[in-house]
C-alpha cells in the first residue's frame, strides 16, 4: 500500500493549498488562485500514472481496511479516466462554480434602498414586530436571483446535467448519490413517510399564528418570529467576545479538549465576507477553520456550536489515515455538527447564560422545531427538481420551486418571487442538503442507542460516555464504512425515516 499512500499525501498537499485559498475567498473576498489550484489537483488526478498505480491495488488480496482504501482512492480518481469530454466539463463546472461563488460572497442585500447584512436581516425576521418589515426583509434575499441567473446559474445546472449523462447516469441527482456512496432510492419513499406528519405541521403553525400574530397561517416572513415568541430568550443580548471560554468548557463535558486542536475562529461580519456558516477542514487532525457571522444574540451560538463540532470530528480523525478520512460521509459529518448544536436548548450550555427559569421554552422550542424543520424537506427536494426537470429561465426555477412546496406542504404560491439563491449550497454544494436532514435523523438514532445501552434518558446524565460512544462508534470508524452500512452497524436496522419520529 506505500505507493498508495504516498500517491495520498501528493494529492493532500494540492487540496490543502485549494482550501486555504477557499477560505481567503470566502473570508476577504479574493481570489488568489483558486483556478489554478483547481488545476493542479485535475492535473494530478487525471495523471495516467497515478490512475495505473491505483489500479494496480484492485485486485489485489487485501485486508477490509485496505480494500476500502482502494475502493475510495479508486472513486475518487475514476471519473478523471473515462473521457476527455467529461474532464473538460469538469473544468467548466469548477470556474462557474467559483465565479457564481464570488458573486454570493460580496453581494449585499438592501431594503429601502438601504445595505443591510445577512446577520441584519435575520435579526428582522427574528425581532421585528413589524410583519410588513419582516415581509421586506424575507424578500429582500429573492435580490441575489437575477445576479445570480445573468451570471451563468442556469449555465452550471445544465453543465452538471451534462456531466452526469456523459458519465452514463440518468441525472445529476443520482450521479452525486453514487458519488457519495449512498442508494439511488434512498429518498423514494420520504414523500410517503412524512405524509402523516405535514397535517400535523401545518395544525401546529396554524395554532402559533393564532397565538402569536392573530393569523390563521403562518408566511415565510413569520417563522422566525414566532419562534423567538415561542422561546424569546434565544434574542437575549450576549457578550460573544467571550464565545471561546464557553465553548471549550462545554467541550470539556464529553471528555472533549478543544484547547488541544488548531481551530481558528472569524466569527464577525465585515464586507466581502460569505454570510453563511462553515468549517474548513483544511487539513484533517492538524488545520480547521470556521467562518461564521454572529451580533451578539444567544441563538448565534448554535451555529458555532455545529462548526465547532465540524472541527472536533476532524481532529479526532487520525491525520495519517489520509485515504479512509475521504470516505468520510457527508451525512456523518452534519450529523455530528448538528449533534452539538442542538445543545443550544440544552442545560448544559444555557446554564452558561440563564437560570432555571428558561427550561419550559427550550422544551417548547426544541419539539416545534423537530416538527418544523421536516420543512426542510422542501429544499432538499427543490435542489434534486432543478435537475430533473428542464430549466431555460428564471421564472422555470420559480415554477419548480413552487410546484415543490404545493405538493409537499399544500403552500400557496407567493405572488412575490421566492428566494432561493441566496442559500449557497444550490451553486457551491449540488445536491448536498439532504445531509443535514439526514445527520438530524442520525442524531436521533444515535441518541436513543446510547439511552439504551446505557439505561439513561438524556445525553446529560452521562456526558463522558456520550463523549467515548461517539468517538469509538461514529467517529473513528467513520471512513471505513460507506453510510448506510456504517448506519445500520450501530443501529442494526437500516437507515429511516423512522428515527426522526
Amino acid at each position: 500500500m506505500e505507493k498508495l499512500e504516498k500517491l495520498a499525501l501528493e494529492l493532500q498537499k494540492l487540496s490543502v493549498d485549494l482550501s486555504r485559498l477557499s477560505w481567503v475567498q470566502y473570508t476577504v473576498g479574493y481570489d488568489l488562485g483558486i483556478e489554478e489550484a483547481y488545476k493542479k489537483v485535475n492535473d494530478f488526478l487525471g495523471d495516467k500514472k497515478n490512475y495505473d498505480i491505483v489500479c494496480e491495488y484492485l485486485d489485489k488480496d487485501l485486508d477490509a481496511k485496505d480494500k476500502r482504501k482502494v475502493e475510495i482512492a479508486y472513486n475518487a480518481i475514476k471519473p478523471y479516466h473515462l473521457s476527455k469530454e467529461l474532464n473538460e466539463l469538469n473544468i467548466e463546472i469548477q470556474k462557474k462554480t467559483n465565479d457564481l461563488s464570488q458573486i454570493l460572497n460580496t453581494f449585499r442585500f438592501k431594503i429601502d434602498g438601504k445595505e443591510v447584512s445577512g446577520v441584519e436581516i435575520a435579526q428582522i425576521l427574528s425581532e421585528s414586530e413589524d410583519r410588513d418589515l419582516r415581509k421586506k426583509a424575507y424578500f429582500a434575499r429573492n435580490q441575489i436571483n437575477k445576479p445570480l441567473v445573468d451570471g451563468g446559474f442556469i449555465d452550471l445546472i445544465n453543465l452538471r446535467k451534462e456531466y452526469a449523462k456523459a458519465y452514463g447516469d440518468n441525472n445529476f441527482v443520482e450521479h452525486k448519490l453514487k458519488m457519495d456512496e449512498l442508494s439511488p432510492n434512498i429518498f423514494d419513499n420520504w414523500k410517503d413517510d412524512l405524509s402523516g406528519y405535514i397535517d400535523t405541521l401545518n395544525s401546529k403553525r396554524s395554532e402559533y399564528a393564532r397565538k402569536f400574530i392573530n393569523e390563521e397561517e403562518l408566511m415565510p416572513w413569520d417563522g422566525a418570529y414566532v419562534k423567538s415568541k415561542i422561546a424569546p430568550s434565544l434574542n437575549t443580548s450576549v457578550d460573544m467576545s467571550n464565545y471561546y471560554d464557553y465553548l471549550r468548557n462545554f467541550f470539556l463535558n464529553f471528555g472533549i479538549d478543544i484547547d488541544k486542536f488548531n481551530i481558528t475562529y472569524d466569527i464577525f461580519s465585515r464586507k466581502n465576507k460569505s454570510e453563511w456558516g462553515y468549517n474548513f477542514p483544511i487539513e484533517t487532525g492538524k488545520d480547521s477553520r470556521i467562518l461564521a457571522n454572529v451580533k451578539n444574540k444567544y441563538h448565534e451560538y448554535g451555529v458555532l456550536l455545529h462548526e465547532t463540532g465540524h472541527g472536533i470530528h476532524s481532529f479526532i480523525l487520525k491525520p495519517e489515515e489520509v485515504i479512509l478520512n475521504e470516505g468520510v460521509s457527508g451525512i456523518i459529518s452534519e450529523g455530528i455538527a448538528n449533534l452539538f448544536g442542538g445543545f443550544l436548548y440544552d442545560e448544559m450550555f444555557t446554564k452558561n447564560f440563564f437560570d432555571d427559569s428558561v427550561k419550559k421554552e427550550f422544551e417548547e422550542i426544541q419539539e416545534y422545531d423537530k416538527l418544523d424543520y421536516l420543512r426542510f424537506v422542501g429544499d432538499i427536494f427543490f435542489d434534486q427538481e432543478l435537475y430533473k426537470n428542464d430549466i431555460k429561465s428564471l421564472d422555470d426555477i420559480y415554477e419548480v420551486y413552487h410546484r415543490v412546496f404545493s405538493e409537499l406542504f399544500g403552500d400557496t404560491p407567493l405572488s412575490e418571487e421566492p428566494p432561493f439563491g441566496y442559500r449557497i449550497h444550490h451553486t457551491t454544494h449540488p445536491i448536498y442538503m439532504h445531509n443535514y436532514f439526514m445527520g438530524d435523523v442520525t442524531c436521533e438514532m444515535l441518541k436513543k442507542v446510547f439511552y439504551k445501552k446505557y439505561n439513561v434518558n438524556s445525553v446529560a446524565e452521562k456526558p463522558k460516555e456520550f463523549g467515548d460512544f461517539l468517538i469509538s462508534q461514529v467517529i473513528e470508524p467513520s471512513g471505513l464504512y460507506k453510510y448506510e452500512e456504517l448506519f445500520e452497524r450501530i443501529s442494526g436496522e437500516k437507515f429511516s425515516l423512522k428515527w426522526y419520529f
